[in-house]
Order: C-alpha cells, then structure tokens, then sequence
C-alpha cells in the first residue's frame, strides 16, 4: 500500500474529510483531531498495512514511523485540502468537540492532566525540526570548543568569524523561543497568533527586570524578565486566546479590528503581568524541584533509575512532548538539561531489548520487523520498536524498561547533561555538555547490556510471538472460528499456469519467505479463482493482491505478478470486496496478462499462506503446470 493509498484509507476510517477539524504531525506519529469520534472506526485503522498502532487521547495518534508519517501526511493534506497546523473555523460553531469525545475520555479514563500535556506537546511538535537541527549546530559548536580546548585543534578555529557565525546560527531559534511558543498557543487555542507572539515578547522583556517594581492597588510587584519561563509563556497565550474570544462577542464588527486586538493586549498584559507571571515561576520552580533537586540531586542514582525506567510508558501515552518546557527552563537557567540524557535511556534499554529478541527468535517476521527498527532506534527514534516489538509482546516492554534504569542511574552519578534539546540516542552525544561525551555513550552501553540481558533471560520467550501472531489474526479475521490446526486444508490453485517454487522468485521479500510460506505461479490465463471456502479479509487499493482466510484459519495471499503495485489498479478488475464470502472454485478476478507484461512486469505470482507459522506443515504439489481448481498445497 502507498502512501496515497494508506492516508486515504486513513481518512475513510476517521469518517471522511468533512469529520476532520484539524491534523498535524510529529517524528513519528499522524495526530487528528476528529469532529465526531462516533463516526470513526480506531479498530480498522490499526488493522491497516503501515499502522504501527493508535494511540486515542484528544487526538487520534496514528503511529506510522519516522520518515512514514512525514509522506503520509503530505498526501492526507493533498486528500482532504486541510492545511496541517490549521484549523477549519468556518465550521467550527457547528460540532461541539468536548462534547462528542467526553464519553469517550471517561470511559478510557483520560485524566484532564493527560489532555493538559497533550495541549502542549501540540505547541511543541512543529518546534521540534528546529530543535533537532539547531541543537546540533551547537552541539558540533560544542564539540570543536573542546578539542581546542584539549589542544586537539587550532584555537583559530574557535575564534575565527565563521565559528561565531556557525554558533550564533544554532542559537537562534533558542533567542525567539518565548515568540514561537507563544504563536503556536494561540494557534492551539484558536486566538490571532500574533498576539500570542506579543505575549512571549511580554514575560521575556529585558524592560521587566529594569523597571524593577511596580503598585498597584496598594500591592508592591517585583518584575523580573523571563520569570515562569515557557510555562508562563503557554498559560499567558492561553489567556489572550480566551481574552480575544469573548472581547469579539461584545465588540461591533465595525470596529473589530481595531478594538479586540487593543482589549485583548491591555487586559491580558495587565493579568499576566500580576497574576500569571508569579504563579508560573512557582509552578515551574516546582517541577524542577520535584525531578531534579528531589529526584537527581537528593535521590542520586535511585532517581535517575526511576525516572529513566518509567520514560517509556510516559511515551506510550503521547504526552511525553509536555516535558519540554521543563528541558528548556533548565538550559535557560543552568545552561543544561541533565534530564534529557537520563530519560534518553529509556530509548536505549529498549534497543537492547530489541537485540535480545532478534538473536533469541526464530520467527523470520518477527527478526524482520525488529531488523527494520532497530537502525532508527539507535539513532534516537524509538516508537517503531516500542509499538511493533515491545508492547505487542509485553513482558519485553517491562525489562526495556529496567534495563533503560541502569543508565539512567549511571548518568545521574556523573551529572552528564545536554547543552541543548534535540534527539535521543547516539543522535544526542553532540549535544552532551561539559566535556562529558564518552560517559553518555557508557551509559547508552550500560543501557544496552542491561536491556539486552534482562530481557534475553526473563522477558522474552520464543513462544511469545506464536502467541502474538495468533491475537493479532485473529482479530484481523473479524473473530471468525478457527478450527484445530491439526485438521489438514487443502488449497487449490487460483490460477492456471506453470509452477515455480518461492525461492526461484525474483523478489527478496518472497524469496526468502518473509511473508510465509507458498509457491508461485506464472499464469498462461487471465482468470483468478478462490482457492478455498471463506471470506475475502483484504482487497488491496491496487487490485494486485488479494487476502482470504478459509474456513480452517488459514490465509492466503495471491499476488498477481511482481511489483504491479505501480500500475495502481490498471488491467485488474476485482469481482469481490473485503467481508464476501467466497466458495472455491469461484471466479474473484481477472487481469489482463499481455498487457502487464507489456508494461514490463514479471507475471510471477506467489500464492502464499501468511500464517504459515501457526503449521507444521505446508506441502506443495509436485507438477511443473498446474490448471485452475487443481490440488496446489496441503496445510495441516
């Protein structure tokens, strides 16, 4: 399934575009705002070819991978004309979005800090490639001040003008953050972004720490410049959101323009500098004390250990973007985040974890989809492990986890921190602050070993993933009876042609059985037939490829040549649709072979039971031709 094909199906299941009220993206995940959640269908998303898995808090997140989701949501912009990062105002008095998901919420027992942290992983996400990008400016800048330091390099390199230029480069984004935090506040509360803007500019004015004081009422007010840091930033957006909103309701449309923007400025200065900016400065000095003075500082390696241990299901949950403003607080007051490494290693253990359960497994799906995750979960991306490895297999995702314990526990010894916020993984050792490079790739290694270990003798079984495998077809199938594996199914030939076997096919994928076992079939006709009594559980967008699961259990794929994927549908022509019931013998396709092969394509298509594993055995007929409805394969 293309991308294309995968986000409009994605939108099908969310319930079209006119359900859709805004959606934007992160590193790894589509998140979507729906306007009816009644109309969507969560179970038939995670069942999609390219999901790795949903997560339903106040948007749906849908886990695609790194690099996946990226081209998935340009084309889910192109099909529904929703610009990402917007929202659809002309319609938004019609639908009532906390009342539609409210019921929803109480039952999944979505707590409104959830929905808080959620606010503000969405005020964050678009902030994150210049995150990423600008910390690794300076995490290089970082890295070259040090070998001169170390004599390693010419001084000269350090103190020449394009060193200036290179450090100030990657220190931009850090001196307009409070603008951009601000504008994107307002854009998540649906107030005018400039004004949002305005009132970053407002709580980081150097002015504030000159003026000193101020009266009002009889009441001294000290002022002081970036006091509640990002935090009083997001709450002070919030507020002229709310100030602009119900100033509009009041004020003429004549003088709209000039008015609303006025009021709203005024007024909400005046609260954020009184209220807001205070109570900010308390509650982020509050959390700060609670993860660094209590859990660092006083609890030592203990805390480091249960922070980093208890990471990974903060991520599972999509709220892990609300620590952000406490990574950025720190760097502004200390010059480093010793947060950011110890909750790294959450990553770490999980990659260590997944090396276990490559090197312990025999299963050739599973090796391949922890192959597939592994590269990018070293670099620092680690949901395509954690919703396609660990927490599908469970008891892997809690050793993950204390394995991840053991570095953080070593990198809180040593106070290694990062310079600025960015990516995780080997990705962060350009950012690691003071020098301290070599013991944040220890603590990476220590996180590894740990993973690996923990999860190689006591979190990972072989028999785990027949038992995946098994749940995960299941509910694919809609709930159909399976009978006993032991009974045998005899599979007839959807095609009529010559007979060759998988390895002899000119497709890795296939070749190497990494979707099941089979045998393929060049064909001399132009007609698809079924090959067993069941149901059609998969009709592919392109019509290349078809999925059926018998009576029995077992699955079938017939792939109609190689790589026809790219025709998108031309020459095919499908007589049956997901759910029908077919009996076998009975006529579900026809293609046009000349054509396809005109168009350069290999005709060979492999007919391959997808849930091979689930039986010991999987027989083929012993024929160099074969006709339709003839003997094919023997399953038992």
């Amino acid at each position: 399934m293309d991308d294309h094909d995968l986000a409009k199906k994605i939108l099908v299941e969310l319930g079209g575009k006119e359900n859709i009220a805004h959606f934007t993206n992160c590193v790894t995940r589509l998140r979507v705002t729906v306007k009816n959640r009644t109309e969507m269908d969560i179970d038939n998303i995670k069942q999609l070819d390219g999901v790795l898995s949903v997560i339903d808090r106040d948007s749906i997140q849908i886990v695609l991978g790194v690099g996946k989701v990226t081209k998935v949501a340009k084309e889910f912009e192109t099909i529904t004309g929703i610009h990402a990062d917007s929202f659809e105002t002309d319609q938004q008095d019609e639908f009532n979005l906390a009342k539609d998901t409210h019921k929803s919420y109480k039952e999944k027992q979505t707590t409104k800090i959830q929905q808080i942290l959620q606010h503000i992983g969405n005020i964050f996400i678009p902030l994150i490639p210049g995150f990423a990008s600008s910390g690794l400016i300076l995490g290089i800048a970082n890295i070259l001040s040090s070998l001169a330091d170390a004599g390693w390099i010419s001084q000269a390199v350090v103190n020449s003008n394009w060193f200036e230029l290179f450090h100030m480069i990657g220190g931009l984004l850090y001196g307009s953050l409070a603008v951009f935090v601000g504008i994107n506040t307002s854009r998540e509360f649906k107030g005018t972004p400039v004004l949002g803007g305005i009132a970053g500019l407002l709580l980081y004015a150097p002015e504030l720490s000159d003026i000193g004081s101020l009266n009002l009422i009889g009441l001294h007010l000290s002022l002081q410049s970036s006091l509640g840091g990002l935090l009083g930033v997001i709450i002070a957006s919030y507020l002229f959101a709310k100030i602009e909103k119900q100033v509009r309701k009041i004020i003429p449309d004549i003088f709209d323009l000039l008015l609303t923007p006025l009021i709203t400025l005024a007024l909400g200065s005046i609260v954020t500098i009184v209220v807001i900016q205070p109570i900010a400065g308390i509650l982020m000095d509050g959390v700060t004390w609670v993860l660094v003075d209590v859990m660092l500082k006083t609890a030592g390696a203990l805390g480091g250990f249960v922070l980093s241990s208890t990471y990974l299901p903060v991520v599972t949950l999509g709220v892990h973007h609300g620590l952000i403003p406490v990574h950025l607080d720190l760097i502004e007051k200390t010059g480093q985040t010793s947060l950011l490494p110890i909750l790294s290693m959450a990553g770490a253990g999980q990659v260590g974890a997944a090396f276990a359960i490559y090197f312990k497994t025999k299963d050739k799906r599973m090796r391949k989809t922890v192959a597939s995750a592994l590269p990018i979960g070293i670099l620092g991306i680690g949901e395509p492990l954690i919703y396609g490895v660990m927490l599908p297999l469970g008891r892997p995702f809690i050793t993950a986890c204390l394995g991840a314990g053991f570095g953080g526990a070593f990198l809180t010894i040593f106070d290694v921190g990062a310079i600025s916020y960015g990516p995780s993984g080997i990705s962060e050792i350009p950012l690691i602050g003071g020098n301290k490079h070599f013991l944040y790739i220890l603590g990476l290694l220590i996180a590894y070993t740990a993973g690996g270990i923990l999860t190689y003798f006591f979190g990972f079984k072989p028999e785990m993933v027949d038992k995946l495998y098994n749940t995960e077809k299941k509910s694919a199938s809609n709930g159909l009876n399976k009978s006993d594996h032991k009974s045998m199914t005899t599979v007839t030939s959807p095609l009529t042609g010559a007979l060759i076997p998988l390895k002899d096919v000119k497709d890795n994928v296939f070749a190497a059985e990494s979707i099941g076992k089979g045998i393929a079939i060049i064909p001399t006709s132009s007609y698809v037939y079924a090959p067993v009594n069941g149901e059609v559980t998969t009709v592919f967008p392109t019509k290349h490829a078809l999925g059926i699961i018998a009576d029995s259990g077992v699955e079938i794929m017939i792939h109609i040549g190689l790589d026809t994927v790219n025709l998108k549908g031309e020459y095919f022509d499908v007589k049956v649709r997901e759910g029908d019931k077919v009996k076998q013998g009975q006529l579900i396709a026809e293609f046009d072979p000349e054509k396809i092969a005109d168009r350069g394509y290999d005709l060979t298509s492999p007919i391959i039971i997808t849930n091979s594993a689930q039986y010991a055995s999987i027989s083929t007929v012993a024929t160099e031709n074969i006709s339709k409805n003839d003997l094919l394969l023997t399953v038992q």
